[in-house]
């Protein structure tokens, strides 16, 4: 299985040392995990929702092969705890204390998780599990962001965007 993951090129990209500093919405602070995506695309979109209105450069994009012998525990939709999405970092304490208690437990070294922006798959991987050493990462690449992503211009009428299209 592969996985993905952005982040800013002025740090290891797969150490967990950012989510240790931090916390996040499946670990607290102190607690070293290190998030990734099931595509570029979530991994982009999951760092695009935390920027502000200009794009940064120095990104870079990783990759991870996960052999398929590798134990993935999955937390199902049913089994999220109440308010698992929220937006307010004070609001997710259920969520990381599912992510602490399952790197405590080392029960395996990959959880599946639902994205909140689209329902797709992330994945946090636990550094201090004996099968973290058996997942290949990739040299991570230089990522630009596109600048459409962003863009302010208002979007084409329907009769402009068919002009386009002829």
């Amino acid at each position: 299985m592969r996985a993905f993951r952005l982040c800013r090129s002025s740090y290891p990209a797969y150490d967990g040392e950012g989510a240790r500093r931090v916390g996040g919405r499946w670990n607290s602070k102190g607690v070293r995990v290190l998030y990734m995506s099931e595509n570029r695309s979530l991994a982009v979109l999951e760092v695009l929702v935390h920027l502000s209105g200009t794009l940064p450069d120095k990104y870079l994009l990783g990759a991870a092969g996960i052999p398929e012998d590798v134990a993935i525990e999955r937390i199902a939709d049913k089994d999220l705890p109440e308010g698992w999405s929220a937006l307010s970092p004070r609001k997710q304490v259920a969520t990381r204390l599912l992510g602490d208690v399952w790197v405590a437990q080392e029960r395996s070294a990959v959880l599946s998780v639902p994205s909140v922006i689209l329902g797709e798959r992330n994945y946090v991987l636990n550094p201090a599990h004996s099968d973290f050493a058996r997942i290949e990462f990739a040299q991570p690449e230089t990522f630009r962001f596109d600048l459409r992503l962003i863009s302010r211009e208002p979007p084409l009428t329907d009769k402009e965007a068919n002009r386009e299209f002829v």
